[in-house]
């Protein structure tokens, strides 16, 4: 199959954009109060992107290297800045809305090119990923994901062209794909590990070619996530920052999986009570699939199974990660790379099951009515899957008309009383004195003052570099509470304080000589 533009076309295909342009509308909507979303990582993204922009180096706000995270969004988000001459808070609403509608609209073109193929299917589908809170909390924010989902769309899309052709010319965008989903997400290597296993598990490929396309593929795939961790290496001596040891275990990490699929399944209600068991059972049920495909050789290099490979790898590996590395909690964010491919391994086998069992036993009355039976409980469960998330789109939406997307940009953060203050008083804060907060970020980003983030109490090393200091201040916002950090109250046992100055929403402390 060859991947011809005139297939992309909304010609026969209006229904993609029209779910295309609803999506855009929507980013646009809840952009319309407070602009785009900003959390603590899209200020280390924007802040790049300028740097970038401005002076040719991948440094954040704070002066340092970018490690954390790979630099290609903050690279691709300095290239829509030379282009436009505007900042991503300016262009942010439309580039998601954007990014958003083309996803959507790949969605759907790739759904026409199902194994069974299903209209009505198709639009429940849309609307399902049109109205999908997950997606919508991603594309409302400036987040590398907005971007990551897109590369994986894509790569799905070239993969199958590849395993109808098993030509170098089709090995090369995979290949491609992958290596920048890499440089996007660090989680991309989970594309060069699906990629090669379905290169692996390819039985119409010949041995000898089978080894070099997978050198070949792995060789490309890797490069640019390769020079990224050298990079990092050189600027700051580690990979990818530093990374501390997991302190929650696999069935821990496995029960977060699965309480993220349970808000994914609205109808569930928030019952928490058996999300490790959703978790494994979600997981299982993809790897069955993909195991019966694989034996049958039926519809394996289809779009649908290409998805549901990823969902597999993908789950694996962040399951094991997060049991090796310590990161935030598994969340909707996380885990939103695999909303859409695990709809579609959840369901895209049922328009084959309705097909068959259809031209099963035609003329029988007890077939028919089962038939149509099973029709209604698939309806049923789309029509409550999709008024769960109308009923979590219309709770969130209730606090983004009035003061904006939750972050740096909504009102609450605007109007900050201790954020005022830091404004009206920066010669104090400027003066020398080493400025400590457990929303560093938010102090750039609304004050334009630089400082540094309380140390994590389970770095000894980084405590104690905190404590040589004789005096700082520490600006403590109650919004912005981490349990990583050190607390007031072992600062307090440390240091003795000198002054509190007291807001509605946060205190701003003075710290000085060694508690004797």
């Amino acid at each position: 199959m060859s991947l011809k533009l005139r297939s992309l076309l909304p010609y026969g295909n209006y229904d993609s954009l029209v779910a295309a342009i609803a999506g855009y509308l929507l980013i646009q909507l809840c952009a319309r109060h407070g602009g785009i979303g900003v959390s603590p990582d899209s200020v280390v993204y924007i802040s790049t992107a300028a740097s970038i922009h401005d002076h040719g180096v991948i440094n954040d706000f704070s002066g340092t290297p970018m490690m954390d995270f790979p630099a290609f969004y903050p690279v691709f988000l300095s290239g829509i800045q030379f282009l436009t001459g505007r900042t991503p808070l300016v262009f942010g609403p439309m580039l998601n809305g954007l990014l958003f509608a083309l996803l959507i609209f790949g969605c759907g073109w790739l759904m026409e090119q199902f194994t069974v193929r299903s209209r009505i299917y198709k639009w429940i589908l849309l609307s399902c990923i049109v109205l999908s809170p997950c997606l919508l909390e991603v594309y409302c924010m400036i987040w590398s994901e907005t971007l990551f989902l897109l590369l994986i769309l894509f790569f799905i899309i070239y993969a199958r062209r590849y395993f109808r052709s098993h030509t170098i010319r089709a090995l090369l965008p995979i290949a491609i794909l992958a290596a920048l989903a890499c440089v996007t997400r660090y989680a991309g290597i989970s594309l060069i590990l699906a990629g090669g296993g379905l290169i692996f598990c390819d039985r119409d490929l010949p041995w000898k070619k089978k080894i070099g396309h997978l050198f070949l593929f792995g060789l490309i795939a890797s490069s640019l996530f390769a020079l990224n961790l050298y990079r990092n290496h050189l600027v700051t001596g580690t990979l990818t920052g530093y990374r501390e040891k997991a302190i929650t275990t696999f069935a821990t990490n496995l029960k977060d999986f699965g309480s993220v699929l349970c808000d994914w399944l609205p109808f569930l209600d928030e019952d928490y009570r058996l999300a490790g068991v959703v978790g494994a059972i979600s997981i299982l049920f993809c790897i069955g699939i993909f195991m019966v495909r694989l034996v049958r050789k039926k519809d394996f290099y289809s779009y649908e199974n290409i998805a549901l490979s990823f969902f597999v790898v993908y789950a694996v590996f962040i399951l094991a990660t997060a049991s090796l590395s310590r990161f935030q909690q598994l969340d909707s964010r996380l885990l939103s790379p695999l909303f859409i491919p695990w709809l579609w391994g959840s369901t895209s086998w049922i328009p084959g099951v309705l097909r068959d069992w259809k031209i099963g036993s035609p003329g029988s009355r007890l077939h028919t009515y089962t038939l149509q039976g099973f029709r209604l409980v698939c309806l049923a469960a789309a029509v409550a899957f999709q008024a769960g998330q109308w009923e979590v789109n219309a709770y969130n939406w209730n606090g983004v008309k009035y003061a904006g997307i939750p972050g740096y940009t909504e009102d609450q953060w605007k109007s900050s009383e201790t954020m005022h203050y830091i404004r009206a008083h920066k010669d104090i804060f400027n003066s020398g004195t080493s400025l400590y907060s457990n929303a560093f970020e938010g102090i750039w980003f609304l004050a334009g003052i630089q400082s540094d983030m309380l140390p994590h109490k389970d770095l000894p090393w980084d405590v104690r570099e905190f404590l040589k200091e004789d005096h700082f201040y520490v600006v403590w916002f109650n919004d912005a509470v981490n349990t990583d950090l050190v607390t007031i109250e072992f600062i307090s046992g440390q240091k003795k304080l000198i002054s509190e100055q007291r807001f509605s929403d946060g205190v701003i402390y003075y710290f000085t000589s060694e508690k004797r």
